[in-house]
């Protein structure tokens, strides 16, 4: 019996069926579609992997110790800049410590001119920069209260120091990673001239003591965060240039801190390690090899005591301690002869 069509039926009529050319279009169709779906689920998973990679990127990068280490050293920088400014007085400061952190900022933030910077980068940049700048401004402003005398450091050695290990350690890359590497070699050495003006300062400043555990302890977490990162990253994170300064400056900012934690007086002379004699000795040899060099070169000293004190600044200032023993043996001989006239005053 045969089969009532679907028009008898009152639906619609029998579609024919496909040839063998529809049927391999509708399998390709099929095809297309299937891979289609399978590139989009291995888009998405490649897409999942990625952000996870970089969620914990950022997670070992901006890690706790990078953060803190900021921290300290931007509240060391602003709470110099306050003490200086509120009491009017550059006293325990140095002056060549903050031309050469104007040099580190300066050099290795240069990269704010040619790369986009996120908010927290560019803060910290710009902060750094103006802060030591005002920081120079006050040294102009208050210069009656800075003593050229004890902060004697050779500064042109150090940035001579500096030039050549970055030239050596960046041949053949850009001005601006040369500038990084000088930058980078410079700043372990930036706190040389106060530790130095602290050793040779009879009376040292306790908020000046503070700046230098700020500004110099924010390296020590440093080095925590780069240990950090290293064991989250192995071998695929390196940073000598860094590590090898960093390193450097923690020597001596502990060494510091060890002579810090000996003295017994909140305020007076600090006195030197046995590492801050080294570094008394090596201050006194470099100014008397560039006195030597200049007068035989130039026929004078350069300006402002870049090049530290020799043997001229040395009898200079002993002359001028013996003018100030001479005045106070006067002025007390004038009192003695004051206080007997009156004594004979009295007695008659």
């Amino acid at each position: 019996q045969a089969r009532p069509s679907a028009a008898s039926r009152g639906g619609l009529p029998d579609s024919p069926r496909p040839g063998p050319a529809r049927a391999r279009v509708a399998g390709r169709l099929a095809g297309a579609v299937g891979r289609a779906g399978a590139c989009r689920r291995r888009g998405a998973r490649a897409m999942a992997d990625v952000l996870h990679t970089f969620a914990h990127h950022n997670e070992v990068g901006w890690n706790v110790f990078r953060l803190s280490g900021d921290v300290l050293h931007f509240g060391g920088m602003l709470l110099g800049l306050s003490v200086v400014w509120s009491s009017r007085s550059v006293e325990g400061f140095s002056r060549k410590t903050q031309v050469l952190y104007q040099a580190v900022y300066a050099t290795r933030y240069i990269d704010i001119f040619f790369e986009h910077q996120g908010l927290y980068l560019m803060f910290f940049k710009v902060t750094f920069n103006l802060i030591t700048a005002l920081m120079l401004a006050a040294f102009a402003q208050l210069h009656d209260s800075y003593n050229a005398s004890i902060d004697s450091c050779n500064i042109v050695a150090l940035f001579s120091f500096a030039a050549g290990m970055a030239v050596l350690s960046s041949t053949g890359a850009t001005m601006q990673k040369e500038m990084w590497a000088f930058s980078e070699f410079l700043e372990p050495v930036a706190l040389i001239p106060q530790y130095i003006m602290c050793y040779r300062a009879p009376r040292v400043r306790p908020s000046a003591v503070v700046y230098v555990l700020c500004v110099g302890g924010y390296r020590s977490l440093y080095v925590l965060n780069w240990i950090y990162k290293r064991y989250k990253w192995h071998g695929m994170y390196h940073d000598y240039i860094s590590w090898f300064g960093g390193v450097a400056e923690c020597i001596l900012f502990f060494d510091f801190v060890f002579r810090i934690s000996q003295r017994r007086e909140v305020i007076g002379a600090i006195g030197a390690s046995s590492l801050g004699r080294v570094l008394l000795q090596m201050d006194d040899t470099a100014g008397r090899i560039s006195e030597k060099v200049e007068m035989s070169t130039l026929g004078r000293r350069l300006p402002y005591g870049l090049s530290g004190n020799g043997l001229e600044d040395a009898a200079r200032e002993r002359r001028q301690w013996d003018v100030s023993d001479k005045l106070v043996d006067e002025e007390s001989c004038q009192l003695l002869t004051l206080s007997g006239e009156g004594n004979e005053t009295d007695i008659f």
